[in-house]
């Protein structure tokens, strides 16, 4: 049989399976058809989902969309994102929507929310779009929209959620009046998950009701607005963090006020963090180390101070102090950390020394490294530190004898080549 035979045959029995009486048979029809890249497949599958009486079965059309990962198909999904009277399957419209956006491993049989598989979007730490793609308009407004007036909070949460993904800072706005809108007192975890999207989003303009979140009665709530001040930078916000951190009675809400005056870049931090470098407690000594990193602090002084740290965590601060300051043989202490329990901690600041400090250059020679996990880790830190001029360092590792180099060889590549 021809291969033009062969399509002629799926597509009627595609189209006969769709018409079924048996779920069973509708299902399988969605499955033949999400397939990345399949454009054509994605009227069908609009016309299919507007006939479909079964939640389940719409929850995997709306999943098939997210597979083919085609933005043709955006109407369809914020239309059922809109409208759909499941909440399973505008959640899944929402996992659809960031796929388009996200690149994530879909392999495998076509899964949904309704098999209880939770999405890598909702999850803590959820990934996000790099600075040059471009998100389509009627995407953000169709989240917005939901995170505003969805009748089940944990779709709001999760859209609210999804526009720091897709770091939408034009939706700022949107957000604060979300968050500050008196109707949404009682609704915790949507305000929760708002805070922690405009921490994502980094946009210093929402600073101000970051600020005012602070004296929020719930801790949660007052604990992720610290964090988030931090990440966005808000310096007129110094005094009252320094005040939470030496005044607070728990121990929460002191060390996320350190954490987050670290964040700040704050010149006015440096006697505070000065006189925390021999305090007894590790985390504020980790905290203080990289305050001080991030001020361009002179720390050639460190060495010693490096050599009689026990903690690792603080150790791994005081590296990036001192490779900051210039001494860059400590960055091989913080590549040979991507190596241990300690990973994610000195990812971040080999992102910032790449990135913010120069020293990309220094960073590329570790992807040679014998340790197939340094190798790795360091091609997923290249790629998100997102420079086109890495491209070519990354590339041989595409052949690298390590499955995980590979996977994350390919994976920064798409970054970099975005």
């Amino acid at each position: 049989m021809s291969l033009l035979s062969c399509l002629i045959t799926l597509i009627l029995l595609q189209n006969s399976s769709q018409d079924s009486a048996s779920p069973k048979e509708r299902q399988a029809a969605v499955e033949q058809m999400a397939v990345l890249g399949n454009r054509e497949a994605i009227p069908k599958l609009a016309e299919a989902l507007k006939k479909e009486p079964k939640s389940d079965v719409r929850a995997s059309i709306v999943a098939a969309l997210g597979r083919i990962r085609d933005r043709e198909a955006i109407p369809v999904l914020t239309g059922s994102l809109r409208t759909d009277l499941e909440k399973d399957v505008r959640s899944q419209a929402i996992d659809s929507l960031l796929r388009l956006y996200i690149p994530v491993d879909d392999s495998g049989p076509l899964r949904t929310i309704f098999s209880r598989v939770k999405s890598v979007f909702f999850e803590a730490n959820p990934p996000v779009i790099g600075p040059e793609v471009q998100v389509d308009a009627s995407v953000k407004d169709a989240l917005a929209a939901a995170m505003q007036k969805d009748f089940s909070d944990e779709v709001r949460a999760q859209a609210a959620r999804a526009l720091g993904t897709l770091k939408a800072r034009d939706q700022v706005p949107v957000l604060v009046a979300t968050l500050e809108d008196p109707q949404n007192r009682e609704h915790r975890n949507v305000r929760l998950e708002v805070v922690r999207t405009l921490g994502m989003i980094r946009d210093p303009a929402a600073g101000p009701a970051l600020e005012r979140a602070l004296r929020d009665p719930n801790k949660q709530i007052q604990e992720e607005a610290i964090l988030a001040i931090g990440l966005v930078a808000y310096t007129p916000a110094r005094a009252t963090l320094e005040q939470f951190f030496r005044t607070e009675s728990d121990r929460r809400i002191k060390s996320r006020s350190l954490e987050a005056l670290s964040l700040l870049r704050d010149a006015g931090n440096t006697k505070l963090f000065e006189s925390l470098l021999n305090d007894s407690n590790d985390t504020y000594r980790e905290l203080a180390a990289e305050g001080l990193a991030r001020l361009h602090y002179d720390a050639s002084g460190w060495k010693d101070r490096f050599d009689q740290e026990k903690k690792e965590n603080v150790r791994n601060a005081l590296a990036f102090g001192l490779a900051s300051s210039g001494q860059l043989d400590y960055i091989n202490n913080l590549a040979n950390a991507l190596d241990s329990r300690q990973d994610y901690q000195v990812e971040v600041y080999l992102i910032e020394l790449g990135k913010f400090d120069g020293k990309l250059d220094e960073l590329h020679r570790y992807l040679r490294s014998p340790n197939p996990k340094v190798r790795a880790g360091m091609a997923r830190v290249i790629g998100n530190i997102g420079d086109a001029r890495s491209a070519d360092q990354i590339r041989p590792l595409t052949e690298d004898s390590d499955v995980e180099v590979v996977r994350e060889a390919v994976a920064a590549l798409r970054k970099l080549s975005r």
